[in-house]
């Protein structure tokens, strides 16, 4: 029915491809952004591609377009050696796009990469684009726009990873436009015989009532085959919403809108940004980001048991921003082969400079989750402010942070490795 181009960070993935580049225990810096035409200031994460061994990024600035890049990181051939960064294509910010924040996507088939930028493009707000491998190995990547937002009916300033279905629809979010003119969201196909442009539909409108609006994060699909995100903002409680689109019934069709879950505020959550993970074990995992009157939280949502039933929203675990814990979670959290959800926040933390945290699942049903936090940023080399998501590979963790000129020395971001 469909499937997943390599979401980054939802499962453990294999590791076969990293067994000759394990940095020591604890966290290696293996990659500093300089924001020259490398790319700096990162806010998506990586996405691991095991056919051809590397990870694939965006940055937010730098490039030779200076509205950022996209980039590959291949692992040393030898323990110990430096990891190799390829800027694959600069961003010029006119009708090409300009400054790319979330995860791309890599079609295993093709090699292909699928992502968005949020702004440029002919309009200003951001396009969808795939990247064609070269022909011949070292040469020139090609960006081919995909699709061009308008900021009207077709939605604008898009921030969130692309998943693709069996027949190559591509589908996403944008945070603005729509006839609400608070959010959309769309499907993008591929163009049909004989033709070559893709065609975008979209596929909701969000009113801004209470159903949300400002739809940000990825989509996953979940329970049901349906598709899952969240709105950001607005709902009853003006603190953002948990909705599924399920298919039409016919082509051509509507899509049917289900309104999930609306945050309460507070220590209920609001401001859900990152969209969520479908859990091996058939649950949704997400975070907020926290506002007014909260740090952010990590919560779970349980399908219902029958077709007329409700999910069961569950808060995991409630940041506090204060001592040793962390707050503002942007990233969605990632789960390893054991049930353990592992994500980042973007402040506080022994340093104030963000955090590594780690929930674990209660040994009984219904007991607490276990927050841990393996490693807090220091704001020097090792970087600050993770915006990222956790890939985990194995044992090792893998994510970036965007970095801020306002340090000792000037960090536009790095990529780092972390070993238990």
């Amino acid at each position: 029915m469909y499937r997943i181009i390599l979401l980054a960070g939802a499962t453990a993935l294999g590791v076969g491809w990293l067994c000759t580049a394990h940095a020591a225990s604890g966290l290696t810096n293996i990659y500093s952004f300089v924001d020259g035409n490398d790319g700096g200031f990162p806010e998506s994460g990586l996405t691991p591609d095991a056919v051809h061994h590397v990870f694939y990024g965006t940055t937010t600035s730098g490039g030779a377009g200076h509205n950022g890049v996209v980039f590959s990181l291949a692992p040393p051939a030898q323990t110990g050696g430096a990891w190799t960064e390829t800027p694959l294509y600069s961003f010029t910010g006119g009708n090409d796009g300009g400054i790319p924040t979330a995860n791309v996507s890599v079609d295993p088939k093709t090699g292909a990469i699928y992502g968005t930028t949020y702004q440029g493009g002919a309009d200003g707000y951001g396009v969808v684009f795939e990247l064609t491998p070269p022909a011949v190995s070292g040469g020139a990547w090609t960006e081919t726009v995909l699709h061009t937002f308008t900021g009207g009916n077709d939605g604008g300033d898009p921030d969130g990873q692309l998943i693709e279905d069996a027949q190559g629809n591509l589908y996403g979010a944008a945070s603005e436009g729509g006839t609400g003119v608070v959010g959309v969201v769309f499907a993008l196909s591929p163009p049909a015989g004989g033709q070559t442009a893709w065609t975008e539909t979209v596929l909701y409108n969000f009113t801004g009532n209470s159903d949300g609006g400002e739809p940000l994060g990825d989509l996953v699909f979940g329970p049901g085959h349906a598709l899952y995100g969240a709105t950001a903002g607005y709902g009853s409680d003006n603190s953002g919403t948990i909705y599924a689109l399920t298919r039409p019934t016919s082509p051509g069709g509507t899509w049917g809108f289900n309104l999930i879950h609306t945050f309460a505020g507070g220590a209920a959550g609001e401001v859900p940004r990152a969209g969520m993970i479908y859990g091996r074990d058939g649950n949704l995992y997400g975070t907020t980001a926290g506002f007014a009157s909260s740090q952010g939280s990590v919560f779970q949502l349980i399908p219902p048991t029958t077709k007329a039933g409700a999910f069961t929203y569950n808060v995991l675990y409630d940041f506090s921003g204060l001592g040793f814990d962390g707050n503002g979670p942007w990233a969605p959290v990632s789960m390893d082969a054991h049930g353990n959800l592992y994500g980042t926040t973007l402040g506080v933390g022994l340093s104030s400079n963000g955090e590594i945290f780690k929930l674990a699942p209660p040994a009984s049903p219904g007991g607490q989750w276990t927050e841990t936090v393996p490693y807090y940023f220091n704001g020097g080399t090792d970087g600050q402010f993770p915006y990222s998501n956790v890939v985990i590979l194995g044992r090792d963790l893998f994510g970036t942070t965007y970095g801020a000129a306002g340090q000792s020395g000037f960090y536009p971001g790095t990529v780092w490795e972390y070993q238990p």
